[in-house]
């Protein structure tokens, strides 16, 4: 991987660029290997060392200041991150794809040769789990994590020979062991299957639990809330019992829910700017610099000012207005000179607005400004991306170049330049020509 990165050391990329080459080929490269194998955290550690120095400094290019955590980096981009992804819960979800394999797979060598050496549970979902002390093998690393697999599986009840009534998760809320824990400790079938409970002979079914003793007020009023539970329960004798994975609609099992499974244990975190940030047609430049500005995590005068509060930054204004400090929602939303851009935008489209609190708050607002479709949504994307985009510019020019700037009636006509340019490359504009999007952006949508 280090031999790659300096290939890549004369070419001048964004962070964007950065970005697109983690994602595709940094992070793609051990793929072959985690598949099989458990990556020791060593080798992890150095692999996520490489990845964050090439994102945030480059190569060669000297000690730069990381913007965001990486443990906010390697999150979804709809939870907020830049989809990197956690290389050692990648490596997990690698290697449970071998336990969701091992029950669909009976006739294949692998399985002949784990059911051989280990052994079969006794349900035969599972091999069993290696020894404690046996030989070290690839196949010791992968049961190491059957617990956390099997709470992600649940069971499709068929002929109820392969499910264990109390232990397997087989109804709504969990194993029924967990849900009638009393109940469970009075019965004395344990691991055992559910038709093993179950009385064919009859036409309805007929579930007897063998409890040890007569069972009080409390239990009773527990055992009529299992029964309840069970009521609508059928056996089918053609039909095999099925494991189904509970984190996808499918019910197959796939590396990415388990992923994000591992990285959030189980609680969904949804991050409301992410729609309006990457799936707006514009450059991955554009869009990691959108993201900063929503986390609030750009090189601004208080940022930079937080970090090292030893240096004396002088002047702190803003270099737009000259008149309050800077901080990112200053500087994009609430500056005299930004917010007459704004509001340029909203009248080119004929809309009132309310100016937000803060630039997550904007980028969180689904305004429909231009329509419901997918020119309008496209269009309304690359227009708020580009006023972004261009006050940053302007800003650093400013602040690097000794430039006086220019008027935000010439600041729009670049904002307006480059949104008809981003959206006329997409898809959804291949029939419009650059002058035509500039001419007139409320007809193109319709």
């Amino acid at each position: 991987m280090e031999k790659r990165l300096q290939n890549w050391k004369k070419a001048f990329l964004s962070r964007g660029g950065r970005l697109t080459l983690i994602q595709s080929v940094l992070g793609s490269l051990p793929i072959y290997y985690m598949s099989l194998f458990k990556i020791p955290c060593g080798v992890i550690g150095r692999l996520e060392k490489l990845m964050k120095g090439f994102l945030w400094e480059g190569v060669e290019e000297g000690k730069k200041n990381h913007l965001v955590k990486w443990e906010i980096v390697i999150k979804s981009k709809e939870e907020g991150g830049l989809g990197v992804g956690n290389l050692r819960n990648q490596n997990e979800a690698l290697l449970a794809k071998w336990l969701w394999r091992f029950p669909k797979e009976p006739n294949s060598l692998w399985h002949k040769v784990i059911r051989t050496k280990y052994g079969l549970q006794d349900n035969g979902w599972n091999a069993n789990p290696p020894v404690r002390g046996s030989s070290r093998s690839p196949w010791k690393d992968i049961s190491c994590g059957l617990q956390s697999f099997l709470q992600c599986c649940k069971f499709k009840v068929g002929n109820g020979e392969r499910v264990k009534c109390w232990e397997d998760g087989w109804l709504e809320g969990g194993p029924l062991k967990e849900q009638f824990p009393r109940l469970f400790l009075l019965s004395r079938r344990h691991n055992q299957n559910i038709a093993s409970f179950v009385d064919l002979s009859i036409n309805f079914l007929s579930w007897n639990f063998d409890f040890r003793r007569n069972l009080n007020e409390v239990e009773i009023e527990e055992a009529a809330r299992l029964l309840q539970k069970v009521e609508n329960v059928r056996l089918s004798q053609s039909r095999a019992d099925d494991r189904r994975w509970k984190l996808d609609l499918s019910g197959l099992f796939t590396c990415k829910s388990y992923r994000s499974f591992l990285s959030n244990n189980g609680i969904v975190q949804h991050f409301p700017p992410s729609s309006q940030i990457w799936k707006s047609k514009v450059p991955p430049k554009v869009k990691v610099l959108v993201w900063l500005v929503a986390i609030g995590r750009l090189n601004t005068c208080d940022q930079i000012q937080r970090r090292s509060p030893f240096i004396c930054i002088s002047p702190h204004w803003c270099s737009l207005c000259k008149a309050k400090e800077e901080s990112v929602n200053h500087i994009f939303l609430h500056c005299s000179y930004t917010i007459q851009l704004w509001w340029k935008l909203f009248q080119e489209v004929r809309v009132s607005w309310v100016i937000p609190k803060g630039c997550f708050e904007l980028l969180s607002t689904n305004f429909e400004a231009l329509g419901i479709g997918r020119k309008a949504k496209a269009l309304w994307g690359c227009l708020v991306s580009a006023v972004f985009w261009n006050i940053w510019l302007e800003r650093n020019k400013r602040i690097f170049d000794d430039y006086t700037g220019v008027g935000v009636a010439d600041l729009w006509g670049r904002v307006r330049y480059w949104a008809a340019f981003w959206a006329s490359v997409s898809n959804e504009f291949k029939n419009y020509s650059l002058s035509h999007i500039l001419w007139d952006m409320l007809a193109v949508v319709k």
